[in-house]
């Protein structure tokens, strides 16, 4: 009883919020209230292909990659694609310092089937780094907030920094075509850490997909390490045409 008291207590002193959207939420114990959390089962729920984690219509091949995927990504796997509330997420977490989002979100995404499978195939996690002058705007990365919670899936999936990102580019969201965001990514990213990463399953982590032009960029350093394989976990996948997807 007592404790009971004290919890109450708490809770009118510090009302439980939802870690997104700030509303009040009937369960303490949970991130989100019923609305966010409904609204992300509803996104992560929705058929995805499983070699570019685009959206597509049930009972027919991939639209976008044709069933090829990314080159040189094994697969990718994604909470679901870029659409609300969980594109106001990632702006959150990325751009007003709600860095627990992130913590919230990959742990939203360990309870899909698809990224369980994944993980249990992966020996190396890499989170996409920042720049480090945007880094230390930003006061945190993502990408490594998403890939060490991911890493708490398994005691022996390890989390390396193992590639560093030399070039101050402009921010991807600011880049149109797909041509110009691969120029702005050319020989952006460096190799650190070679020995580990021989001959492993390596899959990179990130925020947002859209062209994949970041992730191909980062895999591009770590493919000189020869890994067996790479693929990638994002929380989001955005349409590059701005279309939603829609209209093939």
């Amino acid at each position: 009883m007592l404790t009971q008291l004290t919890q109450d207590l708490v809770n009118f002193v510090y009302p439980p919020l939802c870690i997104a959207c700030k509303s009040l939420k009937n369960d303490a114990s949970e991130d989100f209230c019923a609305t966010c959390d409904e609204s992300l089962a509803t996104l992560a729920a929705g058929l995805a292909c499983p070699k570019c984690a685009a959206p597509m219509p049930d009972g027919s091949a991939c639209p976008f990659c044709h069933g090829n995927g990314i080159y040189p990504f094994e697969q990718i796997v994604a909470l679901g694609p870029f659409r609300e509330p969980l594109r106001k997420m990632v702006h959150e977490m990325k751009y007003h310092h709600r860095w627990p989002l992130a913590e919230a979100l990959a742990d939203r995404m360990l309870e899909l089937p698809r990224i369980a499978k994944l993980l249990d195939q992966t020996e190396l996690l890499i989170p996409t780094p920042l720049h480090w002058s945007r880094h230390i705007r930003r006061g945190y990365n993502q990408a490594n907030s998403l890939a060490h919670r991911l890493g708490r899936y398994r005691k022996d999936l390890a989390v390396i920094p193992a590639i560093v990102r030399l070039k101050r580019t402009s921010a991807q969201t600011t880049v149109r075509s797909r041509a110009d965001r691969a120029a702005n990514l050319r020989f952006a990213f460096a190799l650190l850490r070679t020995g580990e990463i021989i001959g492993k399953r390596i899959v990179l982590v990130d925020d947002v997909l859209t062209t994949g032009s970041t992730l191909k960029a980062a895999a591009s350093a770590i493919k000189d390490a020869a890994p067996a394989s790479i693929s990638a976990i994002v929380l989001a996948v955005a349409d590059p045409r701005r279309r939603d997807f829609q209209a093939v």
